[in-house]
């Protein structure tokens, strides 16, 4: 079996003061540095301005920064992560502003397309509202601060604050549903922005960094941001959440004849869903490659260690 040679593993969605993050640029390098990132991708509010201060493919002791931006509606909901271009439209409606990065070739993707606040009313939340029969590129399934605070409310916030990982276990179904219609990759992000509460930092860069990453796959080792969005643009890519199952870097998927191969870089449950069927979740399976039979596409992929996600991958027509 033939799987994907190289790969990078890295964190997409993140903010700095160039937008509303915390960090500096250099200083959220190095935190991604020492959680041993290969890539940080940018997604400051409607701008570029980490591009023209050339951190557009730098390298910093191993660790590439790629910068694009997150675009919005009119009225703040409907956001869009956007990488591959180096000019942008930042007003107007988010359909306009989406067919003016598709003209440009880049890529656009929906930012915490199922994003809600049930038990904080007044704390805004920003859900994909435009359907899915848009061209867009993707998916961000599986954003950690959203689906932190998907279930937070005055009665539990302290707890969660300092027991973050007890309900983010997996990416929400209703965003696996609709990856389902969209089509296109299937990413996680971080969403970091390094808030301050009385002060006080809280999920901070590098706490964010050792979870949820966007692994791209490629066919030589990764030397320049065309590769990242390239791999985006063809479904090239899987999610890991680190801190649950270690390294996953070497995790792959193939189809061969209609089946299903997967390497397992350690032991787990896989669940596979197919469109408009029930998930069907293997036995315990050990660490190696494992025939799972024939599937058709699009394919939801998730690899779970005690019942919460490890891997998650959207294997689709185009990938």
């Amino acid at each position: 079996m033939v799987f994907e040679k190289y790969s990078a593993a890295g964190v997409l969605h993140v903010h700095s003061t160039r937008s509303d993050g915390y960090g500096e640029p250099e200083d959220i390098v190095k935190a991604g540095i020492e959680c041993g990132l290969d890539y940080i991708a940018f997604n400051d509010h409607r701008n570029l301005r980490l591009m023209s201060e050339g951190w557009h493919g730098r390298v910093t002791d191993g660790l590439m920064t790629i910068v694009g931006t997150e675009l919005q509606h009119t009225d703040k909901k409907s956001h869009l992560l956007v990488y591959g271009v180096d000019h942008i439209n930042p007003v107007g409606h988010i359909l306009d502003q989406l067919d003016s990065v598709l003209s440009k070739n880049g890529i656009a993707i929906i930012a915490h397309p199922v994003e809600s606040r049930p038990y904080l009313p007044f704390y805004g939340e920003f859900p994909w509202t435009f359907g899915t029969d848009r061209p867009v590129s993707g998916i961000e399934a599986w954003n950690w601060m959203s689906s932190w605070k998907r279930g937070v409310s005055p009665l539990n916030g302290w707890r969660r604050i300092h027991n973050p990982d007890l309900l983010v276990k997996s990416p929400p179904s209703d965003a696996i549903d609709m990856w389902f219609e969209t089509g296109g990759c299937l990413i996680g992000g971080a969403d970091a922005h390094a808030h301050k509460f009385f002060g006080k930092e809280v999920f901070g860069y590098r706490m964010l960094f050792e979870r949820v990453r966007t692994h791209i796959l490629l066919d030589r080792p990764f030397t320049c941001p065309a590769q990242f969005t390239e791999a985006l643009r063809h479904g090239r890519c899987f999610v890991s959440n680190a801190i649950l199952g270690g390294d996953a870097s070497e995790y792959r998927s193939a189809i061969h004849d209609g089946s299903l191969y997967l390497k397992l870089p350690s032991p787990g449950r896989v669940l596979l869903k197919e469109k408009g069927k029930k998930a069907q979740l293997s036995d315990p399976l050990q660490k190696g490659i494992h025939c799972l039979g024939s599937v058709s596409l699009p394919l939801y992929i998730e690899v779970q260690i005690n019942g919460r996600t490890w891997i998650a991958e959207g294997v689709s027509e185009s990938n």
